[in-house]
């Protein structure tokens, strides 16, 4: 190698040994002044820190709400109707590890004031928007709404020429 970048090297090692790496303690009085910044400094790190596992605990409250739901609905359009305990469902969503907090937020607030959920004797089922049993059904309740649909239209064509 170069005899001139040895040299430098040399030299930067001598003054890096030289600088200490350590900072000096400070004195008694410097120390009751910085205590006070080590206590905010705490604080700062707990608050993100309790920030950061709300934001997770909110995803995932979210997530086994969502889970439960999307359990529940293909349970019903498979025709398993009969309603399920919390505990049946978070096995089956498996869901095992989920805590105490959230197993009693998704009883008491959750599931019990989704409109989607029909809760019978502490059990939790599936709430169609329309309790059809099997395909006559849906064809009349389609014929029904293309009935109406035939109302609303005349009503709305009769409204149209008097207004004209």
């Amino acid at each position: 190698m170069d005899p001139a970048l040895l040299r430098e090297r040399e030299l930067f090692k001598k003054r890096a040994l030289s600088t200490p790496a350590v900072e000096k303690r400070p004195t008694s009085s410097e120390a009751s002044g910085s205590s006070k910044k080590k206590k905010s400094k705490p604080d700062k790190e707990s608050s993100s820190l309790s920030m950061i596992l709300s934001r997770s605990l909110s995803r995932s409250l979210s997530l086994s709400l969502s889970l439960s739901l999307s359990l529940s609905q293909t349970r019903h359009q498979r025709g398993d109707t009969h309603p399920l305990t919390l505990d049946e469902i978070l096995d089956e969503t498996k869901l095992l590890d989920i805590g105490m907090k959230q197993k009693q937020w998704l009883m008491s607030e959750a599931l019990t004031s989704n409109p989607k959920i029909d809760i019978r004797d502490g059990k939790y089922a599936f709430k169609p928007k329309y309790h059809l049993k099997d395909k006559k059904a849906l064809l009349r309740l389609l014929d029904k709404h293309d009935q109406l649909d035939h109302i609303c239209d005349q009503t709305r064509q009769e409204e149209d020429s008097l207004l004209q």
